[in-house]
């Protein structure tokens, strides 16, 4: 298992712990629970959000999924973070949880910003020496 599949693992785990929910409920699509639902949105808007992965990569993770349900479950997300404050106080818990576990030293979330950062000054230098 590689570093970015224990991050996903660890935030799949902190999902159902905030909404007391089942993983087995929420990666193969078994129930209506408000708590599986809440989870699955959670993380689904987690993983495509904050780990780069497309709606039609959700399929890697979820059962039975496709991208028009996930990008359903991000927008819902997004709209009830803005909207509802318990939804967003449980969503700042599970950030500062997912930030507490901090596989890389320094941090993933600033290795990655790091990382785009390098990545654009160098595709700026390419089309700069191109021209």
């Amino acid at each position: 298992m590689n570093t970015r599949d224990r991050i996903i693992s660890h935030a799949l785990d902190v999902c159902c712990d905030i909404h007391n929910a089942k993983k087995d409920f929420i990666l193969n699509n078994k129930n209506r629970y408000s708590s599986t639902i809440k989870a699955k949105r959670m993380f689904i808007y987690y993983l495509y959000n904050y780990m780069e992965i497309k709606h039609n990569g959700m399929k890697k993770y979820f059962k039975n999924i496709n991208h028009a349900t996930s990008i359903h479950h991000v927008n819902k997300f997004g709209f009830e973070v803005e909207t509802y404050a318990e939804v967003k106080q449980d969503f700042e818990r599970f950030l500062l949880e997912m930030q507490n576990f901090n596989v890389y030293g320094a941090g993933f979330y600033e290795k990655r910003k790091e990382l785009k950062k390098l990545l654009k000054e160098i595709n700026d230098i390419k089309t700069i020496t191109n021209d």
